[in-house]
């Protein structure tokens, strides 16, 4: 008995619905041929986010603590801890950010949505750079002090 199966299931959808759908699926989807699907300026940004997330100190959990579901999704692990790391990067002036004393909470691509919700539309250009409150506690953060949870 062959235990494999094909399901076909057309639906339209918006670009941002095919972000959420893609990331919940465990399947590939496949998209009519000649159809280009446009990332979000959000999307563009999450890529660069991670990326800049990855060059980050990685956080290690204390012994004994575990990894729970992030509370934003409740789908993921809870993969970020937030550390005031950015004063160590060696900036003369004193840094806004603050330290955050919670566990590790969010997964990155849900701390990536607060972190970009957070932003001026208007102004793209200056994601990257600016600080946000923790989702939270509310402690300023840049994207400096996000790790990944080892």
């Amino acid at each position: 008995m062959n235990s494999h199966f094909r399901l076909t299931y057309n639906r339209t959808l918006i670009s941002t619905e095919y972000a959420e759908l893609r990331e919940k699926l465990h399947a590939p989807i496949r998209n009519a041929a000649n159809v280009v699907i446009h990332q979000t300026i959000t999307e563009l940004f999450l890529e660069t986010f991670r990326a800049q997330v990855d060059l980050n100190r990685p956080y290690t959990l204390p012994s004994g603590q575990e990894v729970e579901p992030c509370i934003g999704c409740m789908q993921a692990p809870a993969g970020t801890k937030l550390l005031r790391l950015c004063h160590a990067e060696g900036a003369d002036t004193e840094s806004e950010c603050q330290q955050c004393f919670c566990r590790p909470m969010w997964c990155l691509s849900c701390l990536g949505r607060w972190f970009a919700s957070r932003q001026d539309q208007q102004r793209p250009e200056t994601w990257l750079s600016s600080r946000v409150p923790c989702p939270t506690c509310r402690a300023k953060f840049c994207i400096l002090d996000i790790c990944v949870v080892n």
